[in-house]
């Protein structure tokens, strides 16, 4: 046995695990066997009889749901099963919301537990009224009208506004009205383009772009930015030669049109990034997958359509940008195939989501420096990580090993950040035991020898671990 997303070990009982019978009813629900080792290992639970009076209890009057409390005979010894199943309604355990993601329980607050509980009560923050109630009669809308007019050649008036949900019939702007409005009041609408001269961000930037704004302005100008910052190919015939873009134009376009519309609005100060680099491009959006799963855990193929913001999926729907079913991923999945591409090498995009932030990895078609993918085996899960490295200078790092202090503390780092990418530098040092001024020089180490890199911004993005 192993743990799991759904799957939690415990060697004997303590009424803290309450927490986590909360995160597994406030996820996809899960199973908590005591008695149990880290390592799978049936030990045992002693007072079994008593327990199994107890905890049911304990889980009624905290928490106000049902579990199913079973004894199991495993070994000879009792181990006690509690299953939880997936509560349609948030769960709190003495006014904390804990939350399961990956094979680690997470307590939400700000901006993270009010987009739980928007998702958890079926509701959007994109179909909310603005802060301070901003009246509609004080935005205009002529680059949403327009856009209407250019691809679907409909004219649109303001009564549509009201009924697209952009507009509420009192006149107050919702989020969606104001992330559309020509003049975008909310600050964490932003893009930032960069091309990178390398594989990684080490490397100097041939050119970067940042902007605020209108989300239809800010699709333009990464598309743009693109365009520019990236090349066409070729291979030569008897009579002529044949031009191939780096990236599939219809991943691309997908890729963006998804990152601004099912990003996670909530967190302030974040943003759209799109990097490119050598070899790759990355577009990183705020915010993991709205249910919490893991991308890199699912079969992208036959992921069900979750809306995070639907107000604003419907309008791009009606813009012919997207589809309301949610095929996004099939799109940008088969731009690259080869009967679609010039794609000899038969390279795949990839994706990587945590709670914090989703990445869609586009290869380059036409790059000479090819992509190496390996699977990163983590406490009870699987998680594919793209890693890009130049073989070289990971065999001198391999070599340049320190002593045996440093190298245990950088393994505990690094384990510590595959469990959960999302770790500050005070939970960097919780987990691991080190001050926050050695975990800081750990992860310089760590990151000069390219074993780590960040994704996103300082806040609000997350760490890869590179092996």
């Amino acid at each position: 046995m192993k743990e799991t997303q759904n799957v939690e070990f415990k060697q004997s009982w303590h009424d803290e695990y309450l927490k986590w019978i909360c995160g597994f009813a406030n996820a996809k629900g899960g199973k908590l066997l005591i008695g149990v080792d880290d390592a799978g290992t049936v030990i045992g639970v002693v007072n079994a009889k008593k327990l199994m009076e107890d905890i049911p209890n304990k889980i009624r009057d905290t928490m106000g749901i049902v579990a199913d409390v079973s004894l199991l005979k495993k070994r000879k010894k009792d181990v006690i099963q509690i299953i939880v199943h997936e509560s349609d309604f948030p769960v709190a355990y003495r006014g904390e919301y804990h939350y399961r993601t990956g094979s680690t329980k997470q307590l939400l607050t700000g901006f993270a537990l009010t987009q739980f509980l928007f998702h958890k009560m079926h509701l959007s923050w994109d179909g909310a009224e603005t802060v301070n109630r901003l009246l509609s009669r004080k935005f205009t809308f002529k680059r949403l009208k327009y856009r209407f007019e250019q691809r679907i050649h409909k004219t649109i008036k303001n009564a549509d506004l009201v009924s697209y949900g952009l507009i509420r019939k009192d006149g107050v702007l919702t989020n969606a009205g104001a992330l559309l409005a020509d003049d975008c009041p909310i600050q964490q609408s932003r893009l930032f383009c960069t091309r990178w001269l390398g594989l990684d961000k080490s490397a100097d930037s041939a050119a970067s772009r940042k902007e605020q704004g209108n989300i239809l302005e800010l699709l333009d100008m990464a598309e743009n930015f693109i365009k520019v910052h990236t090349n066409k190919g070729w291979v030569k015939r008897p009579t002529e030669r044949d031009n191939y873009p780096d990236y599939p134009e219809r991943s691309v376009t997908e890729s963006l049109v998804n990152a601004f519309i099912h990003r996670d609005y909530t967190i302030c100060g974040s943003e759209v990034h799109v990097d490119i680099f050598d070899d790759r491009m990355e577009i990183m959006s705020p915010g993991g997958m709205p249910d919490g799963s893991l991308v890199q855990e699912l079969d992208v193929m036959n992921v069900p359509s979750d809306r995070r913001n639907s107000i604003l999926a419907d309008v791009f729907d009606r813009l012919d940008y997207m589809e309301r079913e949610g095929s996004g991923f099939k799109k940008i999945m088969g731009a690259y195939s080869p009967d679609v591409s010039h794609n000899p090498r038969g390279l795949v995009p990839k994706f990587y989501s945590a709670v914090g932030c989703f990445i869609v990895t586009l290869p380059n078609l036409n790059g000479t420096q090819e992509s190496s993918y390996a699977k990163v085996e983590t406490s009870g899960e699987t998680v594919n990580e793209t890693i890009h490295q130049n073989k070289k200078s990971s065999k001198k790092s391999s070599k340049k090993s320190s002593k045996k202090s440093s190298k245990k503390s950088a393994e505990g780092v690094l384990a510590a950040l595959e469990r959960n990418p999302l770790l500050t530098l005070a939970g960097i040092a919780e987990a691991t035991g080190l001050s926050v001024a050695g975990v800081r020089k750990v992860l310089d180490k760590l990151r000069a020898d390219n074993r780590i890199r960040r994704i996103g911004p300082d806040k609000g993005g997350c760490w890869e671990v590179v092996v």
